[in-house]
């Protein structure tokens, strides 16, 4: 049995390791299945893993909640691993870290562009 304490830092230094290193595919694919282990594995008797997942960026609150509750209860659990590992992956997205060139990238957003090209709307008069 672990402290509480010990169990949100494992599960919160794992995640800081997806920040900086999850743009790497190799170490995004081990550390996203290290922490699926361990929520998994350790969230029936901490809740505090719970908190933890809250404070992820970008996580939608009732995705969280929908998963929690297929995990905490035994007769949703038969779900196929592979559908749980990607839910979980989708809802700690937004720490998952990026290359750096896409890091501190702006959209673009240009609002009424002129045209490139101007239609001519001559008439030319035919002689008769």
């Amino acid at each position: 049995m672990m402290i509480p304490e010990a169990v949100i830092w494992f599960f919160t230094s794992v995640l800081k390791g997806l920040q900086v290193h999850g743009q790497h595919d190799g170490c995004m694919a081990a550390l996203v299945h290290l922490a699926f282990q361990i929520y998994e594995a350790l969230r029936p008797r901490y809740a505090e893993l719970k908190t933890v997942m809250e404070q992820v960026p970008e996580i939608q609150n009732d995705s969280l909640e929908q998963f929690d509750s297929k995990l905490l209860n035994v007769t949703l659990q038969k779900v196929a691993d592979k559908r749980r590992k990607d839910h979980f992956k989708r809802l700690i997205a937004g720490c998952i870290g990026k290359p750096l060139g896409e890091q501190f990238r702006k959209e673009v957003h240009i609002r009424n562009l002129p045209s490139l090209f101007k239609k001519d709307t001559c008439i030319v008069a035919a002689s008769t």
